[in-house]
């Protein structure tokens, strides 16, 4: 296992170098592609997964007049002025994080707003219309219904005060959002349902998606969002950007996608496929590097137990084909399902029976078996969270 390749993937999914190479702070002014911010009394608010490296490379530059670093529980970070709450359900620290916020976007006086967003944001900033319980049971419901992440937070956003923009329309200064993207295809109003986005879904699209998962009594809780604010808005980091300078250091690479979606089981047998036509035809090439992003889901029906996309991406592979490959399966934020692992890394040799794989899949209990054969990777919690990487090599 070479686990250089893993501690690169790291490297370049680290916010901080990320706004190093693209952000500028000097003379109270901020300059976001070649566009320059100029600030005297600045706040700042960070959220996500990201939050503390975001939020840290700031606070070395300027001196805010207030800031807050939202945080999964369990981030332990060396900062004041933090909040940990809920991820991937919404808790009442969730809450008090979307009153904290509110409060100082009516309260303050400041003349920038900059907003520092990152992955998990949906769940750790909020301020549901509805009561708490309520809302827990409707977000339990899209996170395992399989649906885009798209679409689970069309129906977020119009259950909120803060997200589809809200939280900019609350805001007394222009808004400038720095963002380390975790959705497939950079779609901006998704990425932590868009705080600072003027929304283009509508309550009807969420009403929609409410019946297709079986909670159409809820559709007359949805409100509008609002369509137009002040605010800018910019990726600085997502996970092109990571594959991209990963493959410098693999042979022969090639890069098939940053936006994979779908089910994990069947990402596997792709992935199998395309090592079959490797092996039996050497379609794309005889040996090389295969590289794959994004953020595959995981349907839960039945019970479950300690597992992950990336594991499941995994057993599918080696259940659909063996031979001389290693495949690496690694979360960026460093947490795989409910699992403690990163992910793992596999050989094509491995000898894992096919009525484990079964049985593992169809529990969705990935990590267990995983453990057995020491194939999980666990780097602890990131502060980043550019979706998944998945490598595939083959000499």
């Amino acid at each position: 296992m070479n686990f250089s390749i893993i501690d690169k993937i790291l490297e370049y999914a680290d916010p901080y170098n990320a706004l190093m190479e693209k952000v500028k702070v000097e003379n109270g002014k901020i300059i976001v592609q070649g566009k320059e911010y100029k600030f005297s009394k600045p706040l700042m608010i960070a959220v996500g997964k990201a939050s503390y490296k975001m939020a840290k490379f700031f606070l070395d530059r300027i001196e805010p007049v207030d800031y807050v670093v939202i945080t999964p529980h369990g981030s332990n970070l060396p900062l004041k002025n933090v909040i940990e709450a809920g991820h991937p359900q919404v808790d009442e620290f969730s809450l008090k994080a979307g009153e904290r916020v509110k409060e100082m976007l009516t309260t303050e006086d400041y003349d920038l707003l900059i907003f520092l967003l990152s992955g998990g944001a949906s769940a750790l900033l909020e301020d549901p219309v509805i009561p708490l319980e309520e809302y827990r049971k409707i977000n339990d419901r899209l996170i395992k219904s399989g649906l885009e992440i798209t679409k689970i937070n069309i129906v977020r956003k119009h259950l909120s005060r803060l997200k589809g923009g809200s939280l900019a329309r609350l805001s007394k200064a222009k808004v400038l959002t720095l963002i380390v993207s975790d959705v497939p295809g950079n779609d901006l109003g998704s990425i932590g349902s868009g705080y600072t986005v003027a929304d283009k879904s509508t309550v009807n699209d969420a009403k929609e998606i409410l019946e297709d998962i079986g909670l159409p009594e809820y559709s007359r809780y949805l409100i509008e969002t609002p369509k137009e604010v002040n605010a800018d808005n910019y990726i600085i980091l997502d996970n092109m950007d990571v594959l991209k300078k990963i493959s410098s250091h693999l042979y022969n690479p090639l890069i098939l996608t940053s936006q994979v979606v779908g089910e994990a089981k069947d990402l596997g047998k792709f992935i199998a496929s395309i090592y079959k036509s490797i092996s039996q035809y050497s379609i794309p090439f005889k040996k090389g590097s295969i590289i794959i992003g994004g953020e595959p889901d995981v349907t839960i029906t039945g019970k479950f137990g300690k597992g992950g996309r990336n594991g499941e991406v995994a057993l599918s592979l080696l259940e659909e084909a063996r031979g001389n490959y290693e495949f690496y399966a690694i979360a960026t934020d460093g947490i795989d399902g409910n699992s403690e692992y990163a992910g793992c890394v596999i050989r094509g040799d491995m000898n894992i029976s096919y009525e484990e794989i079964e049985e593992s899949l169809k529990n969705h209990s990935s990590y267990e078996l995983l453990e057995k054969y020491s194939a999980v990777i666990k780097t602890g919690l990131t502060y980043t969270n550019v979706n998944n990487v998945y490598i595939l090599i083959v000499d």
